[in-house]
C-alpha cells in the first residue's frame, strides 16, 4: 500500500464530475483542500491516472504523486490522518 497526493483542475462548466468523486471515495482517503486528496491504495499511480482520466473531459488536468513520510504541513486538515500508525506508506 502507498500514500498519493491526487490534485486536479476540472474546467468543463456544468459537467457532472460525481463519478470522480465516487472514485476517490473508493479508497481510504482525507479531502483536505477544494481539489486535492489523499488516498491510500495498493494502485499504482499510472492506474490511478488512467481511471480518472476515464473520468473526465479532454481538457481537465490530473496530477497524481507518491508521498513519503518526509512531508510538511501548516494548519492542514489531513496531518493527523498522514500521521496515524496504521497508515501504509
Amino acid at each position: 500500500m502507498a500514500v498519493y497526493l491526487v490534485t486536479y483542475d476540472l474546467k468543463a462548466p456544468g459537467r457532472n464530475y460525481d463519478p470522480v468523486y465516487d472514485y476517490l471515495r473508493g479508497f481510504i482517503h482525507c479531502k483536505g483542500l477544494e481539489s486535492v486528496w489523499l488516498i491510500q491504495t495498493a494502485l499504482s499511480s499510472l492506474d490511478i491516472r488512467d481511471k480518472l482520466m476515464s473520468l473526465i473531459d479532454s481538457n481537465d488536468v490530473i496530477f497524481v504523486a507518491r508521498l513519503s513520510t518526509t512531508w510538511g504541513s501548516y494548519r492542514y486538515s489531513c496531518a493527523n490522518w498522514l500521521n496515524e500508525p496504521s497508515r501504509s506508506w
